[in-house]
């Protein structure tokens, strides 16, 4: 009789394990599909979490990339993505406006909406090599030196690794060290990575691969790998965002507004500086960039599976809790941000963006 009872036990227990499975198989969640640069992962993470206490029938994937990166999942590698956001709102006209869907005539995108800006800082941590002694005035001499490992990302795939190239040429002229970007730069890549003076002008040649010729100088895709860089010591310095500095908690040098990418009243001195490419890498863009205030931009693709769910994301990010995380991450949202294209704006939207001035 006991054999009896333990057999129906454990055929009970059977059963509650399988009804489970069963139940939570059959109870998915509707997927929100997101793709973002790196440098939105932090604020990002904490707005998906409470867009899905908000929303529990809702399953938000998130994945993040280089900007450039970003775009071409959807433009060159057919993936299906919701929603994309990235930390160079130029270029979802520049690679989407123009680049038609498979089988169709019709574009990725007609809109974006421009929604934060940032400004780069050079960060560090307090076992960085001169770190007692980095300051504004001197930390491009401190670069300089033989013995510390400069960090930056990779020029074709992330905005920040192009805007990290510019700020080095922009302060070659502010500090009027005529032989920085030569130290930094080119003098650790092989090929060289160069900057040509036109006047006051500059162009900086990038080759279609980057190859650090030493230590000194370390690429990777993204900031975020810099980030966990700067963080076992691998790495001195790196050029990074400032909300990003902020929120792993870095020491940092704030750049003068002249430089740093982030003051819009100095959009004519950025302009001075273009990066153009050698070789170009990928099918949807010619990737020169020429030097402007930083700008974050989203957009929802034209082929994305739920772009009303993608709509209700938005309205929460930047008028909802998502607002509130974004600033808590320091990195405030635009009120109200921004379009370059109202009428093709979704209808639900225009009540948080507006026409650009």
């Amino acid at each position: 009789m006991r054999r009896i009872y333990v057999a129906l036990a454990i055929l009970a227990i059977v059963a509650l394990s399988l009804s489970t499975y069963f139940f939570a198989f059959n109870t998915s969640k509707q997927v929100l599909k997101i793709y973002c640069a790196t440098s939105l992962l932090y604020p990002l993470e904490k707005v998906e979490t409470d867009f899905e206490k908000a929303n529990p029938n809702i399953d938000v994937q998130i994945e993040g990339h280089g900007t450039i990166q970003v775009i071409r999942h959807v433009t060159e590698l057919n993936q299906q993505i919701d929603l994309l956001l990235v930390a160079d709102y130029s270029l979802i006209p520049r690679m989407m406006y123009t680049t038609t869907m498979p089988n169709s005539n019709e574009a990725f995108a007609d809109y974006y909406v421009r929604f934060a800006t940032n400004r780069l800082v050079l960060a560090y941590t307090n076992q960085s090599k001169y770190a007692n002694e980095i300051t504004s005035n001197n930390w491009y001499s401190i670069l300089t030196r033989s013995d510390v490992k400069l960090g930056m990302a990779n020029p074709q795939l992330d905005a920040i690794g192009y805007r990290a190239l510019m700020v080095i040429q922009l302060a070659e002229d502010y500090y009027k060290q005529q032989s920085l970007f030569h130290d930094l730069i080119t003098a650790n890549f092989d090929p060289p990575i160069s900057s040509i003076a036109n006047g006051s002008d500059y162009t900086i040649f990038v080759p279609e691969t980057q190859v650090p010729k030493n230590d000194k100088l370390t690429l990777r895709a993204s900031e975020v790998d810099l980030i966990a860089l700067l963080q076992t010591g691998y790495l001195d310095y790196s050029l990074i965002y400032l909300s990003n500095a902020k929120q792993y908690g870095f020491n940092y040098v704030e750049l003068p507004d002249e430089i740093n990418m982030g003051a819009p009243q100095y959009q004519n001195n950025y302009e001075r500086v273009q990066v153009t490419y050698e070789h170009q890498r990928f099918a949807t863009i010619s990737l020169d960039r020429t030097g402007e205030t930083v700008y974050y931009g989203l957009t929802i693709p034209k082929n994305a599976p739920n772009p009303e769910l993608a709509e209700e994301f938005i309205k929460f990010m930047l008028n909802g809790a998502g607002k509130t995380d974004f600033e808590a991450s320091y990195h405030p949202v635009f009120n109200p941000s921004y379009t370059d294209n109202i009428s093709a704006l979704p209808s639900s939207l225009t009540s948080i963006v507006t026409k650009e001035p």
